[in-house]
């Protein structure tokens, strides 16, 4: 497999979008995952900071942020699961702080379902600390966990 990632901005198309919610339904279950007008709303909020991760010409995974008036607020990275464990979800958190920064902000928060374990492994591996907890979060009524990654 080619193992080259080109990271990019979204672009809102029909044939990106079919791909980004087969990979939303594919990785996230019937509470968390976004639909389209979730995609839509944070495409608006800061278009430049919703990208996407595309390898072998298909998309591999996206990450949605948007910019906060203290910080940056990631709300979801999904990679799809033909493409888990080959550096696509660090390359698109690279590219996030990089384009953050460039916005003058100091950190990006995160929330991440209390019973996602391998999720919470990967924002700790990539630099993110727990700072508290919110009940009742997901629609389901499981409590998110906290997290900020301070950039340097």
């Amino acid at each position: 497999m080619n193992t080259e990632i080109t990271i990019r901005q979204l672009a809102w198309q029909e044939s990106e979008l079919q791909q980004i919610l087969k990979i939303e339904t594919s990785v996230f279950n019937a509470f968390d995952a976004y639909q389209l007008e979730d995609f839509e709303r944070w495409f608006h909020y800061n278009p430049d900071l919703c990208l996407v991760a595309e390898m072998e010409g298909r998309i591999a995974g996206y990450v949605i942020t948007r910019i906060l008036p203290r910080h940056g607020d990631l709300a979801s990275l999904a990679i799809h699961p033909d493409y888990h464990r080959l550096g696509v979800g660090s390359a698109l958190l690279e590219a996030t702080v990089e384009r953050v920064r460039a916005y003058g902000k100091k950190k990006i928060t995160i929330e991440v379902r209390k019973n996602n374990l391998s999720g919470l492994a990967f924002w700790k591996k990539m630099g993110f600390i727990t700072f508290g907890r919110q009940p009742d979060f997901y629609e389901d009524g499981e409590e998110a966990i906290l997290m900020k990654k301070v950039l340097s």
